[in-house]
């Protein structure tokens, strides 16, 4: 089987494959990515335990067939080869040999390949209940989210995010730890049957965001125990993780004791002066809400003492101080793209709320650390 096809495509199509492939799979043959070679393209997959992607590239061959081979190797010597057209020969032994069309190279190189044959099946992309949406809306989404779940795998349901949709056709995002919450919802032009909500795995999710661009649309549906994306030329199929979300709304304060408009910019860089004077893992400052200012401070004996404050617009006469863990502001400060934002407070112990002055459907929430007094 002769095949050509040019070594930019090939190289990045290999790329979005090889990615979802696990260093500790102990099956051989989900170390390869399996390549089918169908007219006039070369179909690209490659799977783990929860995630599989299929994604395809332009090629002219002489006949079809498939094989499977190292996709990490492959990748690294495609890097090595010069930007131009490749020839790939799979003899019946499965040994691909790779030679360049460019000018300058004058190598011989042979990859080992298996054989096709006891390469699992993956679902083909499931068109009903789907829904079609612009790229960089899901992106925008997935981004502001994200930063809040939990890498722990001690509890599934918060290592993923929660995607869930009502009868107005709002979309629904949501990230968990237990210590801290990011949702974000956005309109959707048409919808899709999520039930009481699906969880998507991380793994999965860092594979879409990588994939999606801010043009274009993508297609997203779901069918049993699974979810598909559909990005340009790339699938992905994914499980769903077994077990139910924890009820987020009751997490969001409803009413606030306090609640101060703040510059962003203004914060984050304070936070990030103050925080250096945190103790890892808790990071804790101390915020100190008063008469239209913030005092920002950090009081560790070994590293030593910082303190700024911020000039505020605050509602409410109640003068409060919090601990919180800077490293959770500073992740939620990041994504908060307007001019300024809302801090909602009710004692020191409640949570936390923290919305932008220009979209009240992004709402992050932190849980307060517990001081012994406003100064410590």
């Amino acid at each position: 089987m002769l095949i050509s096809v040019d070594r930019d495509s090939l190289l990045r199509s290999i790329n979005i494959a090889d990615s979802v492939i696990s260093s500790k799979n102990i099956n051989t043959i989900l170390s390869n990515c399996l390549f089918n070679v169908i007219s006039d393209e070369i179909e690209i997959v490659s799977m783990d335990n929860e995630i599989a992607v299929r994604t395809r590239v332009d090629a002219v061959s002489d006949s079809s067939g498939s094989f499977t081979a190292n996709g990490r190797k492959f990748s690294i010597l495609l890097k090595e080869l010069p930007s131009d057209e490749l020839t790939l020969n799979v003899n019946e032994k499965m040994l691909i040999d790779i030679k360049s069309k460019a000018k300058e190279i004058k190598g011989h190189y042979s990859l080992v390949g298996t054989s096709a044959d006891e390469y699992p099946e993956i679902p083909e992309i499931v068109e009903e209940n789907s829904i079609e949406l612009e790229q960089s809306v899901l992106k925008e989404m997935i981004k502001k989210t994200i930063f809040a779940a939990s890498t722990d795998t001690i509890k599934p349901v918060f290592n993923g995010l929660f995607f869930s949709i009502n009868s107005q056709g709002m979309l629904t995002s949501v990230a968990t730890d237990s210590r801290r919450l990011s949702i974000i919802s956005r309109p959707v032009s048409n919808t899709i049957k999520l039930g009481d909500g699906i969880i998507i795995p991380l793994k999965t999710v860092h594979e879409i965001f990588r994939l999606l661009d801010n043009t274009g649309t993508c297609r997203f549906s779901v069918s049993n125990n699974q979810c598909f994306f559909k990005i340009g030329r790339t699938e992905i199929i994914s499980r769903i993780v077994d077990g139910h979300f924890p009820n987020y709304k009751q997490v969001i304060p409803k009413e606030h004791s306090l609640e101060a408009v703040i510059e962003t910019k203004r914060l984050l860089d304070s936070v990030r002066r103050v925080m250096i004077f945190s103790r890892e893992p808790a990071n804790r400052i101390i915020l100190s809400f008063g008469k239209n200012k913030m005092n920002i401070e950090a009081n560790t004996p070994e590293l030593g003492h910082a303190e700024e404050e911020i000039e505020i617009e605050m509602t409410g006469s109640e003068k409060i101080s919090i601990g919180i863990n800077a490293q959770f502001l500073l992740e939620t400060l990041k994504e908060i793209d307007s001019f300024s934002l809302k801090c909602g407070i009710t004692s020191q112990m409640s949570p936390v709320s923290l919305i932008p002055d220009n979209d009240d459907n992004f709402i992050s929430v932190i849980m307060p650390i517990q001081i012994k007094s406003g100064n410590e």
